[in-house]
């Protein structure tokens, strides 16, 4: 694993040890080279982006995704105490007592433990209350002593909701960092489709890099928080109904020492939890098509690192990253589908050997953001990929091809020898002895 809970890089089976982990060496070599040439200091050695994402794991989606992507190392800590939302794709929460424990097995034990890993911390549907005072000292102690980045973004856990079990941030040392005041612990919601996301500063750097489209629903619907904006805070986009014109939606700023801290009013990080329920970005069964960019440049510009622009080439490149982790993760499935079945396999695996190489080498161009390169390296990965898949499906047809003779001998054979003794008993009648006469005929006689 990398970091506390981390994505695996082109992590194998168990049953092949030495596989398993080659991939995650390779990228570590050539990571650990490209460290010094990294124009941002990076907690990570390899140069990535470290981020620890707090608070509800059902609602990360696009964090979720970002694992694909190469340049992040992300952690998931489960401290969310609402409803449901307990439950998480890689941590499941089933009582309160749970949530406790899982924040003391995977939050950073310290400020200094935080700092080497860590470069930007995500709060999201986070409870107070879980977190606890000592951890929510430690993490604003990253983001005063290293200048580690920091977002809030809204919800009932995060800015403050209904009933006293959802308390907000806004006098913790947590929420002082923030460019946000809480405004009362109002959440808005009602009516539906009414709150319309407006985009103020469309040329700051995080803004510009992605394509705002206002047909989307959370922009037309956006529910959030009632905060309000501290003096020297840049409002990036504000949110407008019937009743009012100016709650703030997305604002940021720069502290002392040059931490970069971020408030994002609305819960959009989605998936919605209920069919209907629009205002987040990635609903169910209809996602933002630039959700995963949105996660992946926020984490990008609290950083501190320069925002890519050239929207429609990066998003082509971290699709194809996804695609391609995507992919390779359905490919081990059917390999361990047809081991099973005593196939071969072992040709197929260094074929996926090469192809993940390619992505390897195109490590350096891709931290350096020569996209161009890149996408060039994973459009011939995915003609790869294409070979291996129709290789991977005729090595499970003749694996199930022999299975479907095993099945056809078993069952003909044993149609045949209860069909002999059929013959045998009932029409040639071999095992029938003749008599003369039974002992109740002789003794009518």
């Amino acid at each position: 694993m990398l970091g506390t809970f981390g994505f695996q890089i082109g992590g194998f089976r168990q049953s092949r040890p030495s596989l398993r982990w080659a991939p995650i060496a390779l990228l570590l070599a050539h990571t650990l080279v490209l460290a010094s040439q990294v124009p941002q200091a990076s907690a990570s050695e390899d140069g990535r982006i470290g981020v620890l994402y707090v608070g509800c794991l059902a609602r990360s989606t696009p964090f979720w995704w970002m694992r694909s992507d190469m340049l992040f190392s992300m952690n998931f800590v489960q401290a969310t105490l609402r409803d449901w939302a307990a439950w998480g794709p890689s941590q499941v929460a089933k009582s309160e007592s749970d949530v406790y424990r899982m924040i003391r097995l995977y939050m950073p034990r310290s400020i200094p433990d935080l700092t080497t890993r860590f470069d930007v911390v995500i709060l999201a549907n986070a409870n107070r209350l879980a977190v606890s005072p000592k951890n929510t000292e430690m993490l604003a102690g990253g983001v005063r002593e290293a200048a580690m980045g920091l977002v809030m973004f809204g919800g009932w856990e995060s800015f403050g909701g209904v009933g006293s079990a959802y308390p907000g941030w806004g006098d913790t040392a947590v929420g002082k960092l923030l460019p946000t005041e809480d405004a009362g612990e109002i959440y808005i919601y009602l009516p539906a489709s009414s709150h319309r996301l407006v985009i103020d500063e469309p040329e700051h750097e995080f803004m510009a890099s992605l394509p705002w489209d206002s047909r989307q629903p959370f922009m037309y619907n956006f529910h959030h928080n009632l905060v309000t904006a501290r003096p020297g805070a840049d409002v990036l986009a504000h949110v407008e109904s019937f009743a009012y014109k100016d709650h703030p939606g997305f604002v940021t700023w720069e502290l002392e020492g040059g931490a970069r801290t971020f408030s994002i009013t609305g819960e959009i990080i989605g998936p919605s939890s209920e069919p209907g329920q629009l205002h987040t970005m990635c609903t169910r069964g209809d996602p933002w098509e630039y959700a995963l960019d949105f996660g992946a440049n926020l984490m990008i510009y609290l950083d501190r690192r320069p925002v890519p622009q050239d929207v429609q080439l990066v998003h082509r490149v971290r699709m194809r990253m996804f695609e391609f982790a995507t992919r390779k993760s359905l490919l081990f499935g059917l390999l361990e589908f047809c081991d099973s079945f005593g196939a071969n396999t072992a040709k197929i695996q260094v074929k996926i050997d090469e192809a993940a190489q390619i992505t390897l080498d195109a490590l350096p161009d891709y931290l350096e953001l020569r996209f161009e390169e890149v996408l060039q390296a994973y459009d011939q990965v995915s003609e790869m990929l294409t070979e291996i898949e129709e290789d991977a499906i005729q090595l499970k047809n003749r694996a199930l091809f022999w299975v479907h003779i095993i099945e056809w001998f078993a069952v003909t054979g044993t149609g045949m020898m209860a069909g002999f003794v059929l013959w045998s008993t009932m029409v040639r009648r071999r095992l029938w002895r003749e008599v003369g006469t039974t002992r109740l005929m002789a003794q009518d006689i």
